[in-house]
């Protein structure tokens, strides 16, 4: 056996000795690929339904308003995370992909509901095991397209109103057992916002606008402009917990620290 072999292995054992009981992998590659599984408009005429993007409405000058995905696949490399609020830099948080909405001028019909299926492959690298079965991390989006006239449901928007987008499910702690050939452990995996400020917990009548309950969690976007809201990685021993609406507004000053470490290693 060479000297680097018997070094790996020695290393792969003081790590997995280092792990917290129930915890047998210390490092996993991952890919994270977005597609829309499902989307429903006020009507199908002007309307455009494709894996990575949807689009609605008659241009008025500047186009068709969308949901863009960007960023898929997403490829990397996250450390199995102990904490139990969501990590803020690398090396356990891991960028995944991004959502861009794009806010133009248009009449006719226009998006209510899509669904974004993120198929995740987890491959234990640390210590090597074999990949995972891909499976689906499911996020359901409901908008709303909101008249061009006052009043606007989303209070201090200027006419054209904003239109909202509310984040309905997904999120944290899609969980699975892993056996490695020690015993069965349990992780969660989390696909969470890192764009700092940009979800927020929205007021009652944005929620009530987009037809979801009070305390919706989601953004608006001017009239003319886009909306990116970027997601973060991270797999984790314990269920994360959902941070107080300020703490996740300021999410994204986790990407500092991630960018920096990234530059690092490059």
């Amino acid at each position: 056996m060479k000297f680097g072999s018997k070094l790996a292995g020695v290393t792969a054992a003081l790590l997995m000795a280092s792990l917290p009981a129930g915890a047998a992998v210390s490092t996993w590659d991952y890919t994270v690929s977005s597609t829309f599984t499902s989307a429903t408009f006020t009507g199908a005429a002007n309307t455009t339904f494709l894996p990575g993007s949807l689009s609605w409405g008659v241009s008025t000058g500047e186009g068709q308003s969308s949901l863009v995905v960007g960023g898929s696949p997403a490829i990397g490399s996250v450390d199995t995370y102990f904490g139990v609020l969501p990590p803020a830099s690398a090396p356990y948080l891991g960028l995944s992909t991004s959502l861009t909405h794009n806010n133009n001028p248009i009449t006719g019909n226009s998006l209510t509901s899509a669904i974004l299926t993120n198929i995740v492959t987890l491959d234990p690298s640390v210590p090597d095991n074999p990949a995972l079965t891909p499976f689906n991390y499911l996020f359901t989006i409901a908008f709303t397209e909101t008249p061009n006239s006052a009043p606007c449901a989303v209070t201090g928007s200027p006419t054209p109103c904003n239109d909202i987008f509310v984040l309905t499910s997904g999120l944290l702690n899609s969980s699975f057992d892993y056996d490695d050939g020690t015993g069965l452990s349990t992780y969660y995996v989390n696909i969470f916002p890192t764009s700092g400020g940009v979800l927020s917990i929205l007021e009652d009548s944005a929620c009530t606008a987009a037809g979801v309950g009070l305390n919706c969690i989601g953004f608006s976007t001017p009239e003319g402009q886009s909306t990116t809201l970027a997601f973060g990685f991270t797999i984790s021993t314990e269920p994360l917990q959902i941070p107080e609406p300020g703490v996740l507004a300021l999410l994204g000053l986790g990407l500092t620290g991630l960018f920096a470490w990234r530059r690092r290693q490059d």
